[in-house]
């Protein structure tokens, strides 16, 4: 997953700021934690089961 660019991120920091959503730098290093422990669980094997589990045919090898 690329990263946006620092322009983008400086938008969006505004953009949140003017509706009243303060964005620290520990607030953005908790999301990328959170976001990068949940990626680490999307394992093949973790998927193959969801995908069982919810009844979908498994997914072959393109």
């Amino acid at each position: 997953m690329s990263q946006p660019s620092p322009d983008l991120r400086e938008d969006t920091s505004a953009m949140l700021a003017a509706v009243g959503i303060h964005v620290t730098e520990e607030g953005k290093a908790r999301a990328r934690a959170k976001l990068a422990a949940a990626d680490a669980e999307r394992t093949p094997e973790r998927r193959a089961a969801w995908r069982a589990q919810l009844g979908l045919p498994p997914v072959t090898a393109a």
